[in-house]
């Protein structure tokens, strides 16, 4: 467990391998390429394959094929004219169906808005044929806005005749006739009015009944002719999905690798580049790229964690059990290399926070279940931590006995005498009561429960920040920072003197214990700066006054004996929601009718149960993970620990970007 131990893997070989190599090491997915200078030597060339990436991608986008990565080492395509071949190929099949398609369905919307005039003129005991072969009289097909009828009466005595066969709120449709020579001036009036007019299809000669049917039939053909083209189309999609996903993946994978060539440095017909690979990894790669070409070679440099650049990035290794914890490490901020990997802390506060506040056997069993079965269907780092927190709500379930909010099948801890003896001895004076019933009136054990846990946790990251300092050399901030040497004493002399006097009446607070445990680690606290100059033998390079240097230093002290309070007093809200959880399935109890225990159990009773349950593991785990989590980065993180670190990002495909 802790951070992966790195090594710089540099390689060098002639120009004409540099492709392959960068390829190699971005399929090895565990190598880091650094730039160093190297964008000076090799300015930007013109990337040969963006632009039928683009191409490609965008034919993707039209066939509804969604980019997702998959093996392409069996495609025979290498340059561009290759992609170039391939993509005229299916561009070709595409468009022929696309343009049948769009053919057929401009078609159908144009008999589909002649099969909506016909059947208006339903009742016309003439066929098309005659009125169309009129020679000395034209006639128009169409619809007139509603509104623009009135103005006909202008043109009343014109050289035209508007006749209406149906009316509708909006529109009047109908045919007008005009004198053939005067057919020009009837149009521009009419369409001055706002006429619509329809064009009916050569093949529709007889009357509108007959017509009507043979539209029918003609659109009937042409649905099947589309439906036949959609799925011929669906057929091209399914049929190329496979092998268009893997032509992507390639092509990305060539045009990123080739962008790579700008942190490659090339100089006289050779390449040399340089990046970060975990040490356990740097043989496998060594390998592959001396597969490629004998002329290729490989330089391991491990880095020193205790002389690392600040620039070298951080893979955390961490085991089975508490890897899924890295993504709240990860959120706060990675550790520096050589520094601490709060992982394994981070998991085991998580969980015991978490079983703490959300202790319940029926509900932490189904969270479990769910964190496994989301484990598997989903690749949501959320799942395995629920998994694992499940457990952790199980045993504080069985702490206080609750299945499902039912504390009846269970003995809680509260109702086993013999252990509930040593807990109100162990509180003395405060007032914790012998006999509970329930957990409301355990409720001063279960908050001083939560001061202890607070205590024992800022403690223990205290312990961490002394002990990191001494190993980073830092030895005035071990022995004289708030949260090094002198803090512990101070803090761990006011918890136990306070705890000494209220709960056994013992008066720790005599003169030499303030003095010695109090006072002097304050006076040591204040004088951090000086005493940790004149331990490691450097002088400030800051020069302050007397005045500024009393002012900063009590203000900082000041700060760091509030916060000894508020986060101790934070951990209260661990206690807090165990009252609010018991609170919570009292209410569905009730809801439930279910406080009498010789009440039958009903149809009611049971979805009452169920649905409480749901909401109560909704909301209150929700609220409990968030408040577990703001404990984790404030009250602990926050005394030992700076994520300052960079993530180590492996040199690979990213079919997401836009390039």
């Amino acid at each position: 467990m802790g951070i992966e131990k790195m090594s710089m893997l540099s390689a060098e070989g002639p120009i004409g391998q540099l492709d392959a190599a960068l390829i190699a090491c971005c399929e090895s997915g565990q190598f880091q390429i650094s730039s160093g200078g190297a964008a000076l030597s090799n300015p930007g060339e013109q990337n040969p394959y963006s632009g039928i990436y683009a191409k490609i991608r965008d034919m993707a986008a039209d066939l509804k094929i969604e980019a997702e990565y998959c093996d392409f080492k069996y495609l025979p395509y290498e340059s561009t004219d290759d992609f170039e071949h391939y993509f005229e190929d299916i561009s070709r099949r595409y468009e022929e169906l696309n343009e049948k398609y769009d053919e057929v369905k401009r078609r159908l919307e144009e008999h589909k808005s002649t099969e909506s005039y016909l059947e208006h003129m339903v009742g016309m005991d003439v066929s098309f044929r005659d009125l169309f072969a009129m020679k000395y009289v034209k006639l128009r097909i169409g619809r007139l806005p509603a509104e623009n009828e009135r103005k006909l009466e202008y043109y009343a005595e014109k050289c035209f005749a508007f006749i209406p066969f149906e009316r509708r709120p909006d529109f009047i449709y109908g045919i007008y006739l005009t004198p053939t020579n005067l057919s020009g001036f009837a149009d521009e009036v009419m369409i001055s009015l706002g006429f619509e007019r329809t064009r009916l299809p050569d093949y529709l000669q007889e009357d509108p009944e007959t017509a009507e049917k043979r539209l029918a039939e003609q659109v009937a053909k042409e649905e099947k002719e589309k439906e036949h083209i959609e799925q011929e189309l669906a057929y091209l999609t399914n049929d190329l999905s496979s092998d268009f996903r893997a032509v992507m993946c390639k092509l990305k994978y060539k045009s990123d690798c080739f962008e790579l060539r700008k942190k490659a440095i090339i100089s006289d017909d050779r390449f040399s580049f340089s990046g970060y690979c975990p040490t356990r990894e740097c043989k496998k790669l060594e390998t592959a790229l001396g597969a490629i070409s004998e002329n290729i070679k490989c330089v391991e440099v491990p880095i020193d964690k205790k002389n690392a650049p600040a620039e070298v990035p951080i893979k955390l290794k961490n085991n089975f059990i508490t890897r899924p914890f890295e993504m709240f490490v990860k959120m706060y901020g990675l550790p520096t290399y050589g520094a601490f990997d709060p992982t394994p802390y981070v998991a085991f506060t998580y969980m015991i926070l978490f079983g703490v506040m959300f202790g319940d056997v029926g509900q932490g069993f189904l969270v479990f279940l769910l964190g496994l079965l989301l484990t598997r269907l989903t690749k949501n780092g959320l799942a395995p931590i629920m998994a694992r927190l499940g457990i952790f709500s199980m045993a504080g379930g069985c702490i206080y006995g609750s299945v499902f909010g039912i504390e009846t099948i269970i003995k809680p801890i509260y109702h086993r005498e013999n252990i509930w003896k040593g807990v109100c001895k162990m509180f003395g004076n405060l007032g914790v009561s012998e006999h509970p019933e329930s957990i409301f009136q355990a409720a001063t054990a279960v908050l001083l429960f939560s001061l202890m846990i607070g205590v024992i946790l800022i403690l223990i990251s205290m312990i961490f920040n002394m002990v990191l300092n001494f190993r980073n050399g830092r030895i005035g901030e071990g022995l004289f920072a708030v949260n090094g040497a002198a803090g512990i004493v101070f803090y761990v002399a006011l918890v136990a003197g306070a705890a000494g006097q209220l709960m056994y009446g013992i008066p720790l607070f005599s003169a030499p214990y303030v003095i010695c445990l109090i006072v002097l680690p304050v006076v040591l606290i204040f004088f951090k700066e000086p005493l940790s100059n004149l331990i490691s033998g450097k002088r400030s390079e800051e020069k302050h006054s007397v005045g500024n240097f009393i002012i900063e230093n009590f203000i900082e002290l000041f700060e760091s004996a509030i916060s000894f309070l508020s986060n101790t007093m934070s951990y209260l809200r661990v206690g807090g929601f165990v009252l609010s959880h018991a609170g919570f399935m009292l209410v569905v109890s009730q809801l439930a009718g279910t406080t009498d225990p010789s009440a039958p159990v009903t149809v009611k009773t049971v979805i009452t149960y169920i649905i409480g349950n749901i909401l109560v593991m909704g909301i209150e785990g929700l609220l409990v993970g968030i408040q577990a989590l703001r404990l984790e980065f404030y009250e602990i993180f926050s005394r030992f620990y700076d994520g300052n670190g960079k993530s180590f990002t492996p040199t690979g495909v990213d079919l997401n970007s836009e390039n």
